[in-house]
């Protein structure tokens, strides 16, 4: 394996390592506004999660890894409910 091929696996597991760090910060982000919205109600939980005018790059980052962690929910969410639908059904007994 050459040097330049390892330096682009080194580089795309680096991407992938970062981009899964940020969907774990996103859903630690999103329980804890779930969390926040049993205490205090929904508009002052999403107000502190989503980015006004002005805010520094952290707070976008912060909105960004919870969308990416939205988005793998969802997608794997699609992902389960397509598996059981294409399985058949189990029988009970197993004989018929």
């Amino acid at each position: 394996m050459g040097a330049s091929r390892l330096g682009w696996r080194w580089l795309a597991r680096s991407l992938l390592f970062f981009l899964w760090s940020l969907v774990a910060w996103g859903a630690l982000l999103l329980l804890l506004t779930l969390l926040d919205v049993a205490g205090e109600g929904l508009h002052p939980a999403l107000e502190r999660l989503l980015p006004s005018r002005g805010a520094s790059a952290w707070v976008w980052l912060n909105a960004l890894s919870v969308a990416l962690a939205l988005a793998v929910g969802i997608v794997a969410g699609g992902l389960v409910a397509w598996g059981h639908r294409g399985s058949p059904p189990a029988s009970s007994s197993g004989r018929e």
